[in-house]
């Protein structure tokens, strides 16, 4: 079974880099956030200011639960879906995990200029955005990193994870 999980902090890339992969090993492309929208018919942002983050963090753990009767697919994760109870070690009990590293200041630059409206970072001005991705970063990079794969910028290619899937996915043979 060939499960590719990408993670990362919002604007990593995981959503573009994922179809690229999907579309690469002929598996289907799931974005988490698309699919919780669309089974609540309620963006993400209406989830957490209706119910509060801690009922949206329960959704995307029964959202984790349910991937396990899924065959293959690429999903891009939420930026704060594995640093929430046990999510992390669920993610990596059904696919390969990949943390898709990027500096603060990469981050920053991405989103300040990204077209994608995020209600996390909705009220804060270009100055304020890169001390908030600094500090929230540093509380989500313990889980990041419990990652099986943790790529830099330049391994963050569909070529690269394919390979590493490869590689978990039918070990090389000892002889």
């Amino acid at each position: 079974m060939r499960r590719v999980i990408l993670i990362g902090f919002m604007g990593a890339g995981k959503t573009s880099l994922g179809k690229k992969i999907a579309n690469r090993m002929g598996i289907p492309f799931i974005d988490s956030d698309h699919e919780i929208e669309a089974h609540y018919n309620k963006s993400i942002g209406d989830i957490f200011t209706e119910k509060g983050e801690s009922y949206f963090r329960t959704i995307e753990t029964e959202y984790i639960e349910a991937l396990d009767l899924r065959d293959d697919f690429v999903l891009a994760t939420g930026g704060g879906m594995p640093c929430f109870g046990k999510n992390m070690e669920l993610l990596n009990s059904i696919g390969t995990t990949f943390y898709l590293e990027r500096s603060p200041k990469e981050l920053a630059h991405r989103l300040y200029h990204s077209k994608t409206s995020r209600p996390l970072i909705a009220g804060l001005n270009e100055s304020e955005l890169l001390p908030f991705i600094e500090e929230r970063l540093a509380q989500r990079e313990e889980y990041y990193k419990d990652s099986a794969v943790i790529l830099s910028r330049d391994e963050q290619t569909p070529q690269v994870i394919e390979n590493f899937t490869d590689l978990l996915v039918h070990p090389l043979q000892k002889s």
